[in-house]
């Protein structure tokens, strides 16, 4: 069946809702009925949509990954090949939020019980890691990484550190944690 442009709409209100109230609460914490109130929209609606609440976490996680990809431009720039940027691109988005935590990193811990929703959260962050590779990749070929360097391998360091760098500013509301993670990251790379 296809969705109409109004189906689009309330669809994707259901998922920005969620996503808000999940980021905040946790999945577990967020009702269904949480939801219907944020979104304005009704019960059929929601299960014309989702068949259940698993499925509205996997669009919710889905939603997420788009969410930190469209706030880090520079990965999906062919043209941009300066992890400086990048770094940039994460200072501001950390700083936008408030540093209320990583959109997708904030739900670690919660899906692992869940086999599909915690398989699609690992392939979330292998799309990430892929988009960062892809970045290291041009950076290499402008000379900024050293040719030896494993582009998947640096984009896992580069990721790692930007998670536990963006936790500890959410913790501290700070963000000399993730500008100190990421600096130490580019230093273990070979950029300075």
């Amino acid at each position: 069946m296809a969705v109409t442009s109004k189906g689009q709409r309330t669809r994707d209100g259901l998922v920005a809702a969620a996503a808000k109230l999940m980021h905040e609460r946790g999945m577990a914490a967020t009702a269904l009925g949480d939801v219907l109130r944020a979104s304005g929209a009704g019960k059929s609606q929601l299960y014309q949509h989702f068949d259940s609440k698993d499925a509205l976490c996997a669009a919710v996680l889905e939603h997420q990954l788009a969410v930190v990809l469209r706030a880090q431009p520079s990965l999906a720039d062919d043209s941009c090949a300066d992890l400086g940027q990048w770094r940039a691109d994460l200072l501001t988005a950390n700083e936008r939020a408030g540093f209320g935590g990583c959109p997708l990193g904030s739900f670690a811990g919660q899906v692992s019980e869940i086999e599909p929703l915690r398989l699609l959260y690992a392939d979330l962050f292998a799309r990430w890691q892929t988009a960062i590779a892809g970045l290291v990749a041009r950076a290499q070929q402008a000379g900024q990484v050293p040719a030896d360097r494993d582009p998947e391998e640096t984009a896992l360091i580069l990721l790692g550190a930007m998670q536990g760098g963006t936790a500890l500013s959410h913790i501290h509301r700070d963000p000399r944690p993730l500008i100190s993670a990421l600096d130490a990251a580019f230093r273990a790379i070979g950029v300075g």
